[in-house]
């Protein structure tokens, strides 16, 4: 992450989590909530307003469940 300056975990997997997700291209981008479930996912580069917009919504959702807990 650093080398890259990438905010964001990223790594590469031909094991057991391609053959579990079957991702349809190269590259693939996931977006996982606290609780491991894949909510978005694309193939190819979606863009950072796509993928923005797709965390804006999870922390959201996860600042909802904090507050109400």
């Amino acid at each position: 992450m650093a080398r890259e300056n990438l905010s964001w975990r990223s790594f590469v997997d031909r094991g057991a989590i391609a053959g579990k997700w079957k991702p349809a291209g190269t590259p693939a981008f996931y977006i996982l909530d606290p609780e491991g479930v894949i909510r978005y996912k694309w193939a190819g580069a979606p863009g950072a307003k796509a993928i923005d917009a797709a965390l804006e919504k999870l922390i959201q959702e996860a600042e909802g469940k904090r507050t109400s807990d």
